[in-house]
C-alpha cells in the first residue's frame, strides 16, 4: 500500500517535492520528453482516440443499446430454461449457491491513496505555477491562456482539447532540443522585465510625489478658508500686570 498524503490544509515547499511527488514528477517528465517512445506513442495515440471517440461516440445512448440488448438477452434465456428445466433458468442458476462479486477494500484503499497523491500533486504543481516559482513555466501557461481566451471565441473546445494534447506532446522535446536558446530568450526578456518594472516603479514613485504635493496645497488652501491657523507659533498666554499701592491722600491744612 502507497503512502497516503496526510490530512492538512497546506504543504510546505520542502515537502512538495517529496517522494511521494517525485514519482509522478518523474513519470510525466518521462512520458512528456518521449523517454520511452512506445510509452510516450501510446498515450498520445490513446489521447486522441478518446477525444475522437468522445465527439464522434455517443458513449451514453451506446451504453443505453448495450444494457437493454444485454437484459433482453438474459431474459430470453432465462424464460428458455425455466420453460424446459421448469424450475430456474440458465441465467438465475449460474450464479449457484456461490456469493457476489464484489469489490475487495484491499483493492480500493491502494487506488484511492495513489489517487489522491497524484491530485495532490497536480494540485502543488498548479500553486506553483500561479506564485511564480517556476518563471519559464508560468509564463508558457500565461502564453497558452492568453491565446486560449481568444480562441475559444472561435474554436471549439474539441479542437482546443486535441491542440492542448499535441503540444503537451510536442512541446517537451522541441524545449529540450532548443534549450539553450530558449533560456537565453527567456533571461533576456526577464531583464529587460526587471529593468521596466524599475522604470515604472520610479516613475510612480515621481507621480505620486507630486500627487501628494498637489493634494496638501489643496488640503491647505481649504483649510485657509474655514480659518484653521496653521504653522503659527503659539500665542503666549498675558502675564499678570503688577500695581503699585496707591499712596494715601495728603490732609488739608484748615485756616
Amino acid at each position: 500500500m502507497s503512502d497516503s498524503v496526510p490530512a492538512t490544509s497546506s504543504v510546505s515547499s520542502s515537502s512538495a517535492v517529496s517522494p511521494q511527488f517525485a514519482k509522478y514528477k518523474a513519470c510525466f517528465y518521462e512520458l512528456l520528453t518521449w523517454k520511452n517512445f512506445y510509452v510516450s506513442g501510446g498515450s498520445f495515440a490513446g489521447a486522441l482516440i478518446s477525444l475522437y471517440l468522445f465527439k464522434y461516440v455517443n458513449v451514453v445512448k451506446l451504453f443505453f443499446n448495450f444494457a437493454y440488448v444485454a437484459l433482453g438477452t438474459a431474459i430470453a434465456v432465462e424464460f428458455a430454461g425455466r420453460t424446459i428445466k421448469g424450475g430456474p433458468g440458465f441465467v438465475s442458476s449460474f450464479r449457484g449457491s456461490g456469493n457476489y462479486f464484489v469489490i475487495s477494500k484491499d483493492i480500493v484503499d491502494p487506488l484511492f491513496n495513489e489517487f489522491t497523491v497524484l491530485l495532490n500533486f497536480l494540485l502543488v504543481e498548479f500553486q506553483q505555477i500561479v506564485f511564480v516559482e517556476n518563471f519559464p513555466l508560468t509564463v508558457f501557461a500565461f502564453v497558452v491562456s492568453y491565446f486560449t481566451y481568444f480562441l475559444v471565441h472561435y474554436v471549439s473546445l474539441w479542437s482546443l482539447a486535441v491542440v492542448g494534447v499535441t503540444v503537451a506532446f510536442a512541446a517537451p522535446p522541441v524545449y529540450l532540443k532548443f534549450q539553450e536558446e530558449i533560456d537565453a530568450q527567456v533571461a533576456a526578456a526577464n531583464k529587460i522585465i526587471d529593468k521596466k518594472t524599475s522604470e515604472l516603479k520610479v516613475q510612480a514613485n515621481e507621480h505620486l510625489g507630486k500627487a501628494a504635493g498637489v493634494a496638501k496645497g489643496y488640503f491647505d488652501q481649504a483649510l485657509d478658508k474655514v480659518g484653521y491657523k496653521r504653522n503659527l507659533p503659539p500665542v503666549p498666554a498675558a502675564e499678570p500686570v503688577a500695581t503699585e499701592p496707591s499712596r494715601p491722600a495728603a490732609p488739608v491744612a484748615t485756616e
